[in-house]
């Protein structure tokens, strides 16, 4: 049998949107969202021309005159899914999504076209761990708390560990620390020989260990999930403009995936949201585990309505390409590029 090797392929660094909101509160300036996809995003896309047609009394073919081109269609799926970030991207928070710049090198040309990337001074604290606490200590503290009784009671055989885990869980404040009796380690000592000999101070130990890890995953979790609540917000935010000026419209969303679409400046026509019920939810804060997200962008190409540079500044690299950029271009793209 041969071993197999899983290459990391940096799918968030790699392929993301990015959310330009107009700051009219803070001068000529733009609060930036980057948003990545930590999973394979499926990108459908169309582009129609528009004609003139003309038919001539007895010519058995139609004449054209060309009107322009709609703007490029582009539809995105992708999923967010709670337990693969929990697992495979752990160590994201906020701060490294929002207000994001580039390289220093290319401070000032992206301060050419965004000016100076705006900021709030606080990020307000995430809902997640607020509603998840709110219902383990009203709603599910009582029964997990009869639970536990009931099966130390009955002597089942619940596990130290699992104890801690249910306590933390529900934040059982009643059965840490010294609540946990003596009876009940001996209890396990005679049930589960593998303890060896009794020591209560160990297995009081074990208790706290378990359950201070079982907080700090929560807290993990939480602050996850409060992250893709953001993201969703970020995405139903996508179609409406400053209710408090609305000549500040919705924001410029920019498309990187790899080679192929290469810092494409857009705006978002629909969206919609969905999610996959076999995935379940997260049952404090009845997130679903994996939601399903569709985005319908349009492409807009202004610059500063000149001659397309593929090698120029940011301004002119989002003028209007024609097929020249392509066959006689240097890039032999029509994509801004990066």
């Amino acid at each position: 049998m041969t071993n197999r090797h899983i290459v990391d392929r940096h799918l968030p660094e790699r392929t993301k949107l990015m959310f330009y909101f107009p700051m009219p509160t803070a001068g000529d300036s733009y609060y930036t969202v980057e948003m990545p996809f930590f999973e394979n995003v499926s990108i459908k896309e169309s582009k129609k021309a528009r004609y003139q047609k003309y038919s001539l009394i007895s010519r058995s073919s139609n004449l054209y005159s060309y009107l322009g081109a709609d703007s490029r269609v582009l539809n995105l799926t992708f999923n967010i899914s709670l337990p693969h970030i929990l697992e495979e991207h752990p160590d994201i928070n906020l701060d490294k999504y929002v207000s994001y710049m580039q390289d220093k090198d290319n401070t000032e040309l992206e301060k050419q076209k965004f000016k100076e990337p705006y900021k709030q001074k606080s990020i307000p604290e995430g809902m997640a761990f607020k509603l998840g606490t709110d219902y383990t200590q009203k709603l599910a503290s009582d029964s997990a708390k009869q639970v536990i009784n009931s099966l130390t009671a009955s002597g089942t055989g619940i596990t130290v560990e699992e104890k801690a885990r249910l306590a933390a869980r529900y934040n059982l404040e009643g059965l840490l620390g010294q609540d946990i009796s003596n009876q009940y380690l001996e209890k396990q000592v005679k049930t589960t020989p593998q303890l060896g000999v009794f020591n209560t101070g160990v297995a009081a130990a074990s208790f706290k260990q378990a359950t201070k890890g079982y907080q700090q995953d929560q807290q993990l979790k939480y602050r996850i999930i409060d992250l893709i609540i953001y993201w969703t917000n970020i995405i139903r935010s996508s179609v409406v403009n400053y209710s408090k000026n609305p000549i500040y419209g919705p924001p410029i969303i920019r498309l990187n995936h790899g080679i192929l679409y290469q810092n494409i400046p857009c705006i978002c026509n629909d969206y919609s949201i969905d999610y996959n019920e076999a995935a379940g939810y997260d049952i404090d804060t009845l997130l679903p585990r994996q939601l399903k997200v569709n985005l319908k962008l349009e492409e807009i190409r202004t610059g500063d309505f000149g001659e397309f540079a593929p090698k120029g500044n940011p301004i002119e690299r989002d003028n209007l390409a024609g097929w020249e950029a392509v066959v006689l271009g240097e890039t032999n793209s029509m994509d801004p590029g990066y």
